[in-house]
């Protein structure tokens, strides 16, 4: 192993921590708030994540994990962006362009695809960390620091998120153990515009909620001339009995009088609210709206399937840069053998039907070539019989020609 490429002696340590060979990442706790995120909550994680003395970017890591909650959003992010590109196909190029064969096999595994996956949602929280724990093949394990926790304009980790005088950890002096990435344009992220339209779906749904409560049910009201507590609350606890719906106790002389719409359509306004924020949110994690919606029209949505193919090319140029870059030279300093000059590529996964694999094995065979037979049991599932594998004739069967048994 070249000077260059040495691993480093020592782990990384917090500030104030002896100088030994350890640190525990886990020491950097995780207060979670679990308070429902408003408008406000957002305005003032924007201003303390933009702090220029005094970055905390705690506020919004929140505000985004509760953003998170919204389906729409999660499925756009991971459906959508996530997923088309970590199930693809990762291999490993020579000089040449020729595909390494061997040296793929080094980046297959969970491990591996755990460090892409937090490399993408970077596009969309701002930024990810990954603490290198354990590269040794085959317990080979990551970490993902908190983001809360992190302050990329400073290169810090807090062990208190809210304090930035506290104890720490400067990560980028240890190159070899923190991988950063960030994809996106900026530490922000994407959710940060479209938070506020989650915040606003659940206001919908509220109201929505609250509408099917007072009019989707019809009210039950117990009017009665005893005015003593006792009698009162037996009628209070027969009406509860009697199921869900809302309920008053009144005296003969008191009128309760509801107010409902003349529209027999008045819930639309809740739902057509719903849908034009996923429209919004689908626009800005997608560039379109038509593969999570339905559409008008065959032509459309090819249009919007070509834009999101678009999406895909731009998030997989920048994954493709950000391992060639970060994460091979890290790689290669715990003891891969990557040369330089060998970058990392994706393909799409080669997909082959039953029907399809036995038109090649049989031209294959017509060639006089002799199939493997732990091959065809692997594919096609079929267990073969160990004694006497083949067969000396062959049977029609169908378009296919399979062996079969000769005749006495």
């Amino acid at each position: 192993m070249s000077k260059k490429n040495k691993k480093p002696e020592f782990i990384p340590k917090t500030d104030n921590q002896p100088q030994d060979r350890h640190i525990t990442i886990d020491y950097f706790h995780l207060y979670e708030n679990l308070l429902r995120k408003e408008i406000d909550d957002w305005i003032n994680a924007r201003t303390a994540r933009r702090d220029p003395f005094r970055p905390i970017t705690y506020y919004q890591q929140q505000l985004y994990k509760d953003a998170l909650l919204d389906n729409h959003l999660a499925g756009a992010i991971d459906t959508q962006r996530i997923l088309p590109i970590v199930n693809k196909e990762f291999i490993i190029r020579d000089a040449n362009g020729k595909t390494d064969e061997q040296r793929s096999l080094l980046i297959q595994g969970k491990w591996f695809r755990d460090i892409l996956r937090q490399a993408l949602l970077s596009i969309f929280y701002g930024y990810s960390l990954i603490f290198v724990d354990n590269l040794t093949s085959p317990s080979r394990t990551i970490l993902n620091v908190h983001r809360e926790n992190v302050v990329p304009e400073l290169g810090l980790i807090l062990n208190n998120p809210l304090d930035l005088t506290g104890k720490s950890i400067d990560y980028r002096q240890f190159p070899a153990y923190f991988l950063y990435a960030s994809l996106g344009s900026d530490t922000v992220g994407l959710i940060e515009s479209v938070a506020p339209l989650t915040i606003y779906k659940r206001h919908s749904w509220a109201s929505w909620d609250e509408f099917e409560q007072i009019f989707g049910l019809p009210i039950r009201i117990a009017r009665t001339a005893i005015n003593t507590k006792e009698h009162k609350d037996d009628i209070q606890t027969w009406l509860e009995t009697m199921g869900t719906a809302a309920y008053a106790i009144l005296d003969k002389q008191t009128d309760i009088e509801i107010k409902e719409s003349n529209r027999s359509d008045a819930y639309h306004i809740y739902l057509e609210k719903v849908n034009a924020a996923n429209r919004e949110i689908s626009k800005r994690i997608l560039g379109q709206t038509m593969t999570m919606e339905d559409g008008s029209s065959l032509s459309q949505a090819q249009v919007h399937e070509k834009v999101l193919k678009e999406v895909h090319a731009s998030d997989l140029t920048e994954l493709t840069d950000w391992v060639n870059d970060t994460l091979f030279p890290v790689l290669r300093i715990h003891g891969f053998d990557i040369p330089e000059g060998y970058v990392f590529a994706a393909q799409d996964r080669e997909v082959i039907s039953p029907r399809e694999k036995i038109t090649i094995d049989q031209a294959l065979l017509n060639a006089g070539y002799n199939l493997d037979p732990a091959y065809i049991e692997n594919f096609y599932g079929t267990p073969l019989d160990k004694d006497n594998p083949r067969r000396d004739t062959l049977l029609s069967f169908g378009q296919h020609d399979f062996f079969a048994p000769a005749e006495a």
